[in-house]
């Protein structure tokens, strides 16, 4: 428990003498992962949009060769 606090209370200090160099890297650096995580997300939303409308248009052609089989249709 002992080393616990003086882990936090060292880790407090490091934070406060280098607040400066650790604000000047989170303001130099997360505008580039913000923008960079946005790019991956459209392309992962562009690449699911492709998905879904082949299933989609494959469910349709399905749907449809199953209305005009007359063997498919149950009475």
């Amino acid at each position: 428990m002992f080393q616990f606090i003086v882990g936090a209370i060292v880790g407090a200090v490091a934070a406060y003498c280098y607040r400066d160099r650790i604000k000047g890297y989170v303001n130099d650096t997360m505008p580039n992962v913000r923008d960079r995580a946005a790019e991956r997300l459209e392309a992962l939303g562009k690449g699911a949009e492709g998905v879904l409308d082949r299933a989609k248009s494959q469910i349709e052609s399905n749907v449809r060769a199953g209305q005009d089989d007359p063997s498919a249709r149950r009475r």
